[in-house]
């Protein structure tokens, strides 16, 4: 006869609950749960423009990162004040078209950039009504302070969406 027992020891114990509670757990996960497309970065044509602070570094976006997430397409366009405490604000008109689909569509934003902070304009469009492939946008903007409105000519870039 063995002297061994046949009762299990702690470490068996600890080891089966540990694979129990790990099926337990891959059981109640979310399948297919949504995660960011990789964003990617376009250039914009012909964007600099005075700032309506003047002696500010000049409005100049300069590029559109484009994202997706579950079923939305995320423009961001980023533009930088240096003088510091004052800021302005932006109002962004941008128009879109599908270069292969021709659908097309307009968004507003408005922002306010608070240096030393970056400004940036954000724009949120359902992905069905951008299509996919190449997507030219148009962007026309006036940026004003306390004291005046100064409106820059507009610019323009295409992106390609997912």
């Amino acid at each position: 006869m063995s002297t061994r027992s046949s009762r299990p020891t702690t470490l068996t114990r600890l080891a089966a609950t540990a694979a129990a509670a790990g099926v337990l757990a891959a059981a109640f996960a979310v399948p297919g749960t949504a995660q960011a497309a990789d964003a990617k970065e376009y250039p914009l044509h012909d964007c600099i423009n005075i700032s309506p602070n003047i002696v500010d570094m000049p409005y100049m976006p300069h590029r559109v990162i484009v994202s997706k997430y579950e079923s939305n397409t995320y423009l961001q366009i980023d533009y930088t004040s240096y003088w510091i405490g004052v800021g302005y604000d932006s109002s962004v008109r941008l128009d879109w078209k599908n270069l292969k689909t021709g659908q097309k569509g307009t968004t507003f934003q408005r922002n306010h950039i608070s240096p030393p902070y970056q400004g940036t304009h954000n724009f949120t469009i359902p992905t069905a009504k951008l299509g996919p492939g190449k997507v030219k946008l148009t962007m026309s903007t006036v940026n004003s302070n306390a004291l005046w409105a100064v409106p820059a000519r507009s610019c323009s870039g295409t992106i390609v969406t997912p």
